[in-house]
């Protein structure tokens, strides 16, 4: 996948368009008509969900990392495939580590990386300084509108630090809000009408619902299922059966590494047990693989061949 072939069409809307406003807007409807009357222990049952969502839909996204090396021939032989994969292993132990030893700024850099390689939803139809603005607003202005939400996660995963970094991206909200719109209307004025509509419903979401659901929405109906369109379709149709392939076997390899690591992860920075437990799972354990996933995708937009 790379520049040539990652493309947001002005004239029509992509799949994953239809599908992220299609999905957002039924949320939005169960949120506010349903949501009111769920029991107690939705919390419990929402991170559950949370999880089996995001590796469902959203890690298969990644999960195509070595094929998307190969293609842009970050390795050739099968020594270099070896390399890879320990280098792709090293570089997530890295960032589990970094959340027991530094876990604020191992929050910080985890938020400014994932900023950034969702702007990247919208290259090549908008420069990197709007895309980059769009990517900082989308994980900040949640805590605009559900700064006890925000706060509350932000110190499981990161304790104090964390909880003041969700004070000041609170205080910011208004910023991400004109932001996210001033990017939106920008790529209206472009005539990217795809783009338009994304960065509106995001704005749109992100007010209208709480982060977990907001999050789950974007990563797994649009942030995920644009990047396996891509790799799919830059593949060649004979080679798409062993995508498949690929997807679901790393898939499966990553759940079972967060299911081992389980015990350690839930204790950074302190233990904590059910919900918290996961919810601090699966975020710690996106992080980890969000750094070399974005490295290879990075390097594949620059080198992949025509």
């Amino acid at each position: 996948m790379n520049a040539r072939t990652h493309s947001t069409a002005a004239s029509s809307f992509a799949t994953e368009t239809w599908v992220f406003l299609a999905l957002g807007s039924g949320v939005v409807a169960w949120y506010t008509l349903i949501m009111p009357t769920a029991t107690a222990d939705i919390g419990t049952r929402l991170v559950l969900f949370l999880a089996v969502a995001v590796a469902l839909f959203g890690l298969p996204h990644g999960a195509l990392d070595p094929w998307v090396a190969r293609r842009a021939e970050l390795w050739r032989t099968p020594t270099g495939c070896v390399v890879f994969h320990l280098a792709y292993v090293v570089l997530v132990l890295l960032v589990i580590w970094a959340w027991r030893a530094a876990p604020t700024a191992a929050l910080v850099i985890f938020l400014g990386v994932s900023a950034w390689h969702f702007g990247s939803d919208w290259r090549p139809s908008l420069p990197s300084l709007p895309r980059l603005g769009a990517g900082i607003a989308m994980l900040g202005l949640p805590a605009w509108r559900w700064p006890g939400q925000i706060h509350e996660a932000f110190g499981m995963l990161a304790g104090a630090g964390g909880q003041a970094l969700a004070h000041i991206l609170t205080a910011a909200g208004p910023f991400f809000f004109v932001a996210l719109l001033t990017v939106a209307l920008l790529a209206l004025r472009r005539g990217l009408r795809t783009a338009a509509a994304e960065l509106g419903g995001i704005t749109a979401l992100a007010l209208l619902l709480p982060p977990l659901w907001f999050f789950l929405v974007y990563f797994c109906a649009l942030h995920s299922l644009r990047h396996l369109r891509l790799v799919t379709e830059a593949a060649p149709s004979d080679r798409r059966p062993r995508l498949a392939a690929m997807a679901l076997g790393y898939t499966a390899l990553t759940v079972v590494g967060a299911a081992l690591a389980w015990p350690w992860l839930a204790g950074l920075p302190v233990q904590a047990a059910g919900s918290e437990g996961l919810l601090r799972v699966v975020f710690i354990g996106l992080a980890a693989v969000t750094l070399p996933h974005v490295l290879v995708v990075e390097y594949a937009e620059n080198h992949t061949p025509a």
